[in-house]
């Protein structure tokens, strides 16, 4: 009995002394999912909600991601930039040859949603919400929420 407890003791003490593994990064392996609108061409536009969204990003810690727009899959690597001057950071993305070619394909239903061809911009609103930045061409500003 008492090697038992004293086995227990030194166990115990052994996994209380680990390092405590940090935590991924909260962009990985989450969901980010398309939560609403506003106009980019109206002072004070309104925030129109979307709650049943099919419009989903994904970014892995390798540096890939995926974007899924319905049926559409469209698949690219992402870096995360810190811009110094602003505080602020964003997501750059480049889509791949195959969803580049989708995108163009799709019957003027656009899947990338950006002033530059093949890449996307994101930015860090705060930890939760990512904005698009579609609105420098005069499209919507588009946000995501982390799920």
């Amino acid at each position: 009995m008492k090697k038992t407890i004293s086995f227990l003791i030194i166990l115990f003490a052994f996994i209380s002394c680990q390092d405590e593994t940090e935590p991924l990064d909260p962009i990985f392996n989450r969901d980010w999912v398309f939560s609403g609108y506003q106009s980019s061409s109206v002072p004070n536009p309104t925030f129109y909600p979307i709650t049943d969204s099919l419009y989903t990003y994904r970014f892995k810690s390798n540096g890939d991601f995926t974007k899924f727009i319905g049926n559409y899959e469209l698949k690219g690597s992402f870096q995360i930039i810190e811009d110094q001057i602003n505080q602020r950071e964003y997501l750059t993305l480049e889509y791949d040859e195959q969803s580049y070619q989708l995108h163009r394909d799709a019957n003027g239903f656009g899947l990338i949603h950006s002033c530059e061809a093949g890449s996307e911009t994101l930015f860090f609103e705060d930890p939760e919400t990512l904005i698009g930045s579609w609105s420098a061409c005069d499209g919507p500003v588009l946000f995501f929420i982390r799920k």
